[in-house]
């Protein structure tokens, strides 16, 4: 894979090192990206927003609180592990009430209840503002394919 060393993947580089897909997954998603002329910057967005790079994340969240809260019950801890996607402790995060976040935590045991219940909030929100003949959502789909395990 001699294109990994081409300056154009500034985009892999950028990626927090636990954020990167597979080497075998980078020169596919390079070659989407020059098709496309994407701009690395948007590029990083799309593939951070996918639902591969989401169940990374909250996994990671996930270990980190557990760590440092061993002695917290499970659904205290997926409640924490949520509560960072909500405003204001994440200021891109879901604009919520406590009220809100009891009820949405209420049916979430266990992490992957909770990844997949953000997993569906995030299709919720559109990934792309002005989309108008939906490239972006088609582009973002294959990207998440590229990036499924």
């Amino acid at each position: 894979m001699s294109n990994l060393s081409n300056p154009e993947i500034s985009w892999l580089e950028q990626l927090p090192s636990n954020l990167r897909p597979d080497n075998d997954k980078v020169e596919e998603l390079e070659n989407l990206r020059s098709h496309y002329h994407i701009p690395n910057n948007i590029f990083i967005g799309i593939i951070t927003s996918s639902p591969e790079i989401t169940r990374r994340v909250q996994g990671n969240v996930y270990k980190m609180a557990k760590e440092k809260m061993p002695n917290v019950s499970e659904k205290e801890l997926l409640e924490v592990v949520f509560r960072t996607r909500v405003f204001p402790q994440n200021p891109a995060g879901l604009k919520m009430t406590e009220e809100e976040i009891r009820k949405e935590i209420q049916d979430i045991n266990t992490l992957n209840d909770l990844v997949e219940h953000v997993i569906k909030r995030d299709k919720e929100d559109p990934r792309f503002q002005r989309d108008i003949f939906s490239i972006g959502r088609k582009i973002a789909n294959k990207i998440d394919n590229i990036l499924k395990v």
